[in-house]
């Protein structure tokens, strides 16, 4: 993954405007994320995204799920509250799951 940071320096010249693309490379520093106002935003955006889908996958396929099965058994709305139940279940579990690895993310760069 290339990080590229453009930086635009205008000092008083008589000549005009400079303007500066800096590129950084920096094999050593690959795991580092790009800062806006001095704010990581990008660990907070993979763990809202990670969350989320955690909670609306489950849930959206077994309401697919379950309506289609209760119509072809005719069975009007159990199917569908059992694969919704189910679905919480999963969403639990996922979001269980992430929070942890997270976690643990969290607590070893604090060391």
């Amino acid at each position: 993954m290339h990080l590229f940071f453009v930086s635009i320096i205008i000092p008083e010249s008589h000549d005009g405007f400079v303007f500066v693309d800096e590129k950084e490379n920096n094999s050593n520093n690959k795991k580092s994320m790009p800062r806006q106002g001095g704010i990581n935003w990008i660990p907070a955006l993979q763990i809202f995204s990670e969350v989320s889908t955690w909670i609306f996958m489950p849930i959206i396929l077994a309401l697919i799920a379950g309506k289609a099965l209760d119509r072809h058994f005719g069975t009007k709305p159990t199917l569908l509250l059992v694969s919704a139940g189910v679905a919480f279940l999963i969403s639990a579990y996922g979001i269980v799951k992430s929070v942890k690895k997270y976690a643990k993310k969290i607590k070893d760069k604090s060391l």
